[in-house]
Parts: C-alpha cells; sequence; structure tokens
C-alpha cells in the first residue's frame, strides 16, 4: 500500500535521509523509531510532501505521489497528524485524529485505537 524507495531529503547541504527504501502493506503496522534529531519528523513531513525529497520514489497504492502537492497526497489517502501541540493544540486527540479522516468517506475511529492508546 505504501512503499518508499531509494528516498533521499535534505536541509540544504545536509543529507537527513539517505537511500531509505521500506514498505507497509494494507493492515500492516510499522514503527519508525530512533533518538531526537534522527529524521524522524522530517521523513513524515517528506512523506506528507511538506518537505520535497531530492530523489526517491514514494509510492500510495501504486501510484508515485513524490511530485504530488501535499494537499493532493492527502486528497490520494495519505495523512500526517504532527505531535507538537503548536498545531492543533485547542483540539482533543480524538479530534485530531479526526482530521486525518477528512478526506474519507467512514470517517468512524476504529476501536483497536482506543484500546492502543487508552489514555
Amino acid at each position: 500500500m505504501l512503499a518508499i524507495s531509494g528516498l533521499n531529503v535534505s536541509y540544504g547541504q545536509s543529507r537527513i535521509i539517505r537511500e531509505l527504501s521500506f514498505s507497509a502493506r494494507k493492515n500492516e503496522t510499522i514503527a519508525i523509531m530512533g533518538r531526537n534529531g534522527m529524521g524522524k519528523t522530517t521523513l513524515m513531513k517528506s512523506l506528507i510532501g511538506v518537505l520535497r525529497s531530492g530523489s526517491g520514489s514514494i509510492r500510495l497504492a501504486g501510484k508515485d505521489i513524490a511530485g504530488l502537492d501535499s494537499f493532493r497526497r492527502v486528497k490520494a489517502g495519505l495523512a500526517f497528524v504532527p505531535q507538537g501541540r503548536q498545531i492543533f493544540s485547542s483540539l482533543t486527540v480524538e479530534e485530531n485524529i479526526l482530521t486525518g479522516l477528512e478526506s474519507v468517506k467512514d470517517r468512524t475511529i476504529d476501536p483497536w485505537i482506543y484500546e492502543t492508546f487508552p489514555v
């Protein structure tokens, strides 16, 4: 469903992500882990299109979306809800999740979300 291949992302002369490749199939959960400053947020920003990648492909459901504007990536089904509180600080956690479901027909939050994150 989501396939990243040879992704390179830089801030100016500093390459942050080098030749990253991974994939996630439908109904599969993956975790991106690392210490502060390791590129996790840079990866998410590049996937959603807030930060342009230098090279590589980002395929969603078989379609390469790397060149699309971020709003077109969201319309294609990709969403990113940032961790920081400065974006939607007045919203509840549930309301923040619902913002990521804005472009889908069924805006129901799957019960496993509440089981996984009960607080």
